[in-house]
């Protein structure tokens, strides 16, 4: 299967599964104010998705932003898809239940996420309070992660691919490929300590471009907001969040998917152990090597959603051991 056919059997999917699911407006929390560039390619997917829906997003934010209101009860929560659905970072899974503790009476859907957990007693914390909160819909975005839910979870659960597939590319500039090999290697805890000696030896390594540097460009904009950003600590919170909602939104987000795009274009050849170089280098049809992180999370979805796309080699995987329940 080449890249646009792949690309529209998983855009069908995801408006499959989603579409019956999110029938009223809706707010959408948990948004990656941060500079991992794969989350801000599922934010970007997701609101290309959203914007299909005749429904109006009535409020948006991060978790650090994030200023509580009141919500009529047919208002649903989206929270934002992702990798963080566990403990590995803990942060944004006591965010969702902050919320979800909240607005017991509306319906709350967590968006497409893998889900990994190394402490089985955190795990166990979570299967209780989620067992008291069944207004929750909890997507998985590969077969291991939907698995592992339906046998501890008792929410519905859906098994739902990445939303970053639902980038529209037409809306940004594609470079011309030039004759090159990149080895994207994270530089964080999801490295995994299993080594890939059979890396093409003219690679060039390197992490996503918003984690290496920041670009002048960021530094600018952020100079440009700096005054506004002072009134509005003048005038309290609720401005803050308005003019870093406007910056990251506006600026930030169309950006870092612009030089996402800009950073993979370049290669003809990809290796990575990130998921989102893998999504975007799917997206741009070029030959990818597969490297699986430490939680396994890129064999997952792979074997999901990809066996069947034409130019990925899987080079190694990651051996898992699940919690015990």
């Amino acid at each position: 299967m080449n890249a646009t056919q792949k690309k529209k059997q998983l855009m069908d999917t995801i408006t499959k599964v989603l579409t019956p699911l999110i029938d009223n407006d809706y707010v959408y929390l948990d948004l990656p104010y941060y500079n991992n560039l794969g989350d801000v390619l599922i934010w970007e997917g997701t609101k290309c998705f959203l914007q299909t829906l005749p429904y109006k997003c009535l409020y948006a934010s991060d978790i650090y932003f994030y200023i509580p209101r009141k919500l009529h009860k047919d208002v649903i929560i989206l929270f934002q898809g992702g990798g963080n659905l566990g403990d590995l970072y803990r942060e944004h899974s006591c965010f969702r239940r902050k919320i979800i503790e909240s607005y017991p009476e509306n319906k709350v859907i967590i968006l497409p996420q893998s889900i990994y957990y190394d402490d089985s007693s955190l795990m166990k914390e979570d299967i209780a309070f989620y067992a008291k909160h069944l207004n929750v819909i909890i997507c998985a975005r590969d077969k291991y992660s939907y698995q592992f839910l339906k046998d501890r979870f008792q929410n519905e659960i859906k098994l739902v691919p990445d939303m970053a597939f639902f980038i529209d590319l037409k809306k940004y500039k594609i470079p011309q490929s030039e004759d090159r090999v990149l080895y994207l290697r994270r530089k964080d805890k999801e490295l995994s300590n299993k080594n890939c000696s059979e890396i093409s030896p003219v690679a060039e390594l390197h992490d996503w471009p918003t984690i290496e540097c920041k670009e002048k460009k960021y530094e600018y904009i952020d100079k440009l907001f700096y005054p506004i950003k002072f009134l509005c600590w003048l005038f309290g919170m609720k401005y803050r969040k308005l003019a870093e909602d406007y910056k990251r939104d506006k600026f930030y987000r169309p950006s870092y998917v612009q030089t996402g795009i800009n950073f993979i274009s370049k290669y003809s050849i990809v290796y990575t152990t990130r998921l989102h170089a893998l999504i975007l280098s799917v997206l741009l049809n070029k030959k990818i090597f597969l490297i699986d992180n430490s939680t396994g999370k890129l064999c997952n979805f792979y074997d999901t959603w990809l066996s069947d796309f034409d130019n990925i080699i899987v080079k190694n995987r990651q051996n898992l051991i699940t919690p015990s329940r």
